[in-house]
């Protein structure tokens, strides 16, 4: 041991390998730190509380005090005699421990979570961080046991510049890039170095400027030498590079998954707040569900589209999901059995919900009732991840986007991408994924939140950003166009806002179809309001029978010819009258150049007029009627609108559209439909059977008997009103058939069951005669009127 008397400065020397350990250090804390900052969403929430806990502490505990004494172990004193190397006090050690992790939390909440950088916020934050790299330093040599520290003031005060311009610039372009959403793993790692460079650029500049004076041993046996310290540091080190690990592996896990369900059916939840932005996890990713690996098209007729009957089921389901909710957990249990029978069915030894392939319709469940328990499903699986309740989902969006069109990797990777998919078993058949390049569909449920819900959320791990910050990552992910995902976005955003409805009073409407390619008729409809026909209102607050009587005398009439006998109106007609005459002109020829479509000249006036749904007096009130007078025309099946406004949209969508406005009575006739139709296929008991050549085939048996259907046609096979909607080429005209005989009226349109409670049957003694009342599941509407209309005029 080296003979050095109390008091004398003892010199010291540096060990370049513990130098560049120090920064390793300081720059794994630090990139640890941004992982967990960039992942913060909002100022509140358990979630975000954690994340900014744990930030702290990496940034203080292992960014700043594992660097200080990692760096302190590089310095040598007295030509490195072991017994007068240094050795730190326990408290003051402990101390410059806690110290700079509150004062971290407090810079971190100064800073926030807003999406606009606030400079004065980063300054602050960043002076915070400055000094409590500043404060540890100095904390942490305070707890030097046998040495008393002699510091040179500038390089005390250089020391502490260093530390909080390095930490405001680190942040400052931290927090740009976050804002920006250009934050990748790369520019975080970027923003890592030169936070760790404030840390070790202030830990060495102070380190020259301090000379060592030596003050005796002491009792070295409570203190705690250099080389407990670096065990310390060496196991904090290791957590935080477990945390980053853990990191990597999930944001990979997520891109592997997303560039999967390209080629999958997913539902998707698009949430808007109150100023347009949309709901996205920290990635950068929409919040969204398998409902299947693909959906089972058996034909051309069959293209799963918007007109498409499940589609329709789906579409009235997510505006009923009071009335609907309490069969999903039967729906769980039914595609648990279903997995199970279609494991025994196609040998394989992992259960999945393999649903028919086509191969024995009957042998297993009508895959249309198999799709919509996975719509379900998947919907109370996304409800659950946003921490919603399932009525508050959303609603879903009239339009299906095509996904897996685009390839946004090399052929190679995509060829190794499908292999490692083929050697994956289906969780739809039980069986190897076969190896194809289709592409995948993509539904989404669209909300408004209020300012309260979107904090809400943000406070769940989720965030809020702009059409343009997140646009380019989403349709990559989902391999689709960027000008579509946009036009897309910003259609949901505009869908989830107000609904569209028509105003009280009389409105004028052109009711122009044409037959539709896959069968049934496409009507002609506003861009911005499918559900909507285009109108114009008259100035008039109801249609008081003299109007109709007034009215019938253009029945049959053409655009042209009513125009024509308006302008040269009769003089002996009296006030009233011309007083109509001309708000009927006006209005008509408003309507004309509305539409500005050479074919609506030639539309046919229905004297008769029809009840559309239209808006309540109130904010959450029943829909009230409003009173359409159309014009009908059927143009050719090829025909296109030259007006930007209108498109045309499949008939069976718009009838459905009318059945989904807010408090109709409408929804609880469908819960109703769909408790008959679905809760006895969940109370079905699975058996099996052996076929003539000894395999063993599944078998369902359901509670109740029913009639074997079509494949998608959850319409079932009786003749309703909405069966002749129907997008495939099994529509069917006669709505009801009625025969009378000797007094006896008969319907084959149902049947009575003895003690139903939906059924009434009376008999009469006067003559023999048989009434048979029974709720009507699929009332008639306006759009049914005017079909028959134009069916009625061919």
């Amino acid at each position: 041991m080296t003979n050095i008397p109390v008091g004398q400065i003892v010199p010291r020397t540096f060990t370049v390998g513990y130098i560049v350990l120090s920064y390793v250090v300081s720059y794994v804390g630090a990139l640890t730190t941004l992982e967990l900052l960039h992942r913060r969403t909002a100022d509140t929430g358990l979630y975000n509380w954690y994340l900014l806990v744990g930030s702290s502490v990496t940034m203080g505990a292992i960014a700043i005090w594992s660097m200080h004494f990692v760096g302190n172990r590089a310095i040598v004193l007295s030509d490195g005699d072991l017994q007068m190397q240094i050795a730190y006090s326990s408290g003051a050690t402990a101390l410059s421990f806690f110290v700079p992790i509150f004062v971290l939390l407090a810079a971190f909440l100064a800073i926030g979570t807003n999406d606009k950088v606030s400079k004065i916020r980063v300054a602050v934050g960043g002076t915070l961080a400055g000094l409590a790299i500043c404060g540890m330093h100095y904390l942490g040599q305070a707890g030097i046991a046998n040495y008393a520290c002699v510091y040179s003031i500038p390089y005390v005060v250089g020391a502490c510049v260093i530390a909080v311009i390095a930490s405001i610039t680190a942040l400052s372009i931290f927090f740009v890039f976050r804002a920006a959403w250009t934050n990748s793993a790369w520019k975080r790692a970027l923003c890592a170095l030169v936070l760790a460079g404030a840390v070790s650029g202030m830990h060495w500049l102070a380190s020259v400027g301090t000379q060592y004076r030596f003050r005796g041993q002491g009792s070295l046996a409570q203190n705690i030498s250099r080389d407990q310290t670096v065990i310390i540091v060496i196991a904090l080190s290791m957590g935080a590079c477990a945390v980053l690990l853990a990191f990597a592996i999930l944001a990979k896990r997520r891109r592997s998954k997303s560039a999967s369900k390209a080629q999958q059916v997913i539902l998707a939840c698009a949430t808007f707040d109150p100023e347009g932005r949309l709901l996205v996890t920290p990635e950068g990713l929409l919040p969204n569900e398998k409902i299947t690996n693909s959906f089972e098209e058996r034909s051309f007729d069959d293209i799963f589209s918007i007109a498409h009957p499940v589609f329709l089921w789906i579409f009235r389901t997510t505006r009923n999901w009071r009335g609907i909710a309490g069969l999903i957990p039967g729906m769980r249990r039914h595609l648990h059995a279903a997995a199970a029978l279609n494991m025994i069915r196609h040998g394989t030894h992992t259960p999945s919900p393999n649903y028919s392939n086509g191969e024995d319709s009957d042998g297993v469940e009508d895959y249309s009732i198999i799709f919509r328990e996975l719509f379900c499903v998947a919907a109370a699986g996304l409800a659950e991840q946003l921490n919603e309740p399932l009525e508050n989902l959303g609603v879903l969006y009239d339009q299906i986007i095509v996904t897996g069109t685009i390839n946004t990797r090399g052929r190679k990777s995509r060829l190794l991408q499908l292999k490692t998919e083929a050697s994956t078993p289906d969780t739809e058949r039980g069986s190897p994924t076969p190896l194809s390049f289709g592409p995948g569909k993509l539904l989404f449920v669209v909300r408004r939140t209020n300012r309260a819900e979107a904090a809400r959320l943000q406070a769940s791990g989720f965030r809020f950003a702009g059409t343009q910050q997140v646009v380019d990552n989403l349709s990559r992910r989902m391999q689709v166009g960027r000008d579509e995902f946009v036009m897309h976005i910003e259609g949901m955003k505009d869908y989830s806002g107000e609904e569209h409805m028509l105003e009280p009073g009389v409105h004028l409407a052109c009711f122009g179809i044409r037959a539709g390619v896959r069968g049934g008729f496409d009507v002609l409809v506003r861009k911005d309001a499918k559900n909507l026909l285009p109108t114009m209102q008259l100035p008039i607050a109801s249609l008081d029978p003299w109007h109709s009587e007034f009215l019938n005398q253009f029945n049959g009439w053409t655009v042209i010819a009513c125009l024509k006998w308006l302008r040269t109106k009769s003089t002996s007609n009296s006030e009233k009258d011309k007083m109509f005459v001309a708000q009927f002109h006006s209005s008509l020829t408003a309507m004309v150049e509305k539409i500005d479509e050479p074919f609506f000249q030639e539309a046919i006036f229905i004297a008769k007029s029809v009840k559309a749904p239209c808006r309540g007096t109130g904010h959450n009130a029943t829909p009230s009627q409003a009173t359409l007078i159309a014009f009908r025309h059927i143009v050719p099946i090829h025909f296109q609108p030259s007006n930007p406004r209108l498109v045309f949209s499949p008939l069976s969508f718009f009838r459905c559209q009318q059945q989904v406005y807010k408090n109709m009575a409408d929804h609880e006739l469908f819960a109703r439909k769909t408790h008959r139709e679905i809760a006895p296929v969940l109370d079905s008991r699975p058996s099996m059977h052996h076929d003539r050549q000894g395999s063993t085939q599944p078998i369902v048996r359901h509670g109740t008997p029913r009639k074997s259907s079509k494949l998608f046609g959850f319409f079932g096979s009786k003749k309703t009103p909405s069966s002749i909607f129907k997008g495939d080429n099994s529509s069917k005209n006669n709505l009801v058939e009625t025969q009378t005989l000797g007094g006896i009226m008969v319907s084959t349109e149902f049947s009575v069951a003895v003690g139903k409670g939906d059924t009434e049957v009376e008999l009469h003694d006067l003559g023999t005669s048989v009434l048979a009342t029974k709720e009507i599941e699929d009332p008639e509407i306006f759009v049914d009127l005017l079909l028959q209309a134009c069916k009625g005029h061919k």
